[in-house]
């Protein structure tokens, strides 16, 4: 993987085209600097049609509206699919479930300095709808191989699995607002992803930990634009536990 040294305030050109993606928990290192990055072997990563990223993991989503243009102040932003790509550090693994919940806003508990110098947060996340989730079917013979999976697109259930969230039809769009995703393998590994869809559209996602109840850590250097309390932010669900 590229080298990210652009910064917050420094996306790189959408032309770049870059897959972003996050070190698993309980690996040599947490802190996600480019050099982690390159090291790890075992990720998830978050991709759109046209990225830009920065220490941040801002990304612009972009794609072409099949309604005519509103008026700017309704205007609802055009958003690419989403694609989740998943790595694997045991060559014979397999995708275990795959979970989306959303949440209806963020708070920022406190910060604490990683070894590298870079920020982390400890957020809580308010409220915990799964709003998409499914699961390996062992019951299919020979599928073991085919449930290696090394991408998902949001939406779309792979071959080998089994979907129980919603029960019926496809899930709830990804409306601007706050979502964890949350992937587990066979072998009991599990990556957590938070991310945030923008009112514009854009997203920004970082690596994250869970700690007690709703609360995770996010790695790293969190936007100070990124926290937003239930009622100001893009989506309200109802509250709960996942």
């Amino acid at each position: 993987m590229a080298d990210d040294r652009s910064g917050p305030g420094h996306p790189v050109a959408k032309e770049s085209r870059r897959t972003v993606k996050f070190p698993v928990p309980g690996m040599q290192t947490r802190n996600l600097t480019s050099r982690t990055m390159r090291r790890a072997r075992q990720t998830i990563a978050i991709v759109a049609l046209a990225i830009v990223c920065g220490c941040s993991r801002m990304a612009k989503l972009t794609g072409s509206a099949s309604a005519p243009a509103l008026p700017e102040a309704t205007a609802t932003p055009s958003v690419a699919p989403v694609k989740i790509e998943i790595s694997y550090e045991k060559r014979d693994d397999t995708l275990q479930t795959f979970t989306v919940t959303q949440y209806g806003g963020v708070s920022i508990l406190g910060t604490k300095p990683a070894s590298n110098g870079e920020i982390a947060s400890i957020a809580r996340f308010e409220g915990g709808v799964p709003i998409w989730r499914f699961g390996a079917n062992r019951s299919l013979p020979g599928m073991g191989a085919n449930q290696h999976v090394a991408k998902v697109e949001y939406g779309a259930v792979p071959a080998g699995f089994t979907q129980d969230v919603p029960d019926s039809g496809p899930p709830a769009p990804l409306d601007p607002g706050y979502y964890i995703f949350t992937i587990e393998r066979a072998s009991g590994a599990v990556n957590c992803e938070a991310l945030k869809i923008n009112a514009d559209g854009s997203l920004q996602g970082y690596s994250a930990e869970p700690r007690a109840g709703s609360s995770f850590r996010l790695c790293c250097n969190v936007n100070a634009d990124f926290a937003e309390p239930a009622s100001s932010a893009g989506s309200n669900p109802d509250s709960g536990n996942p």
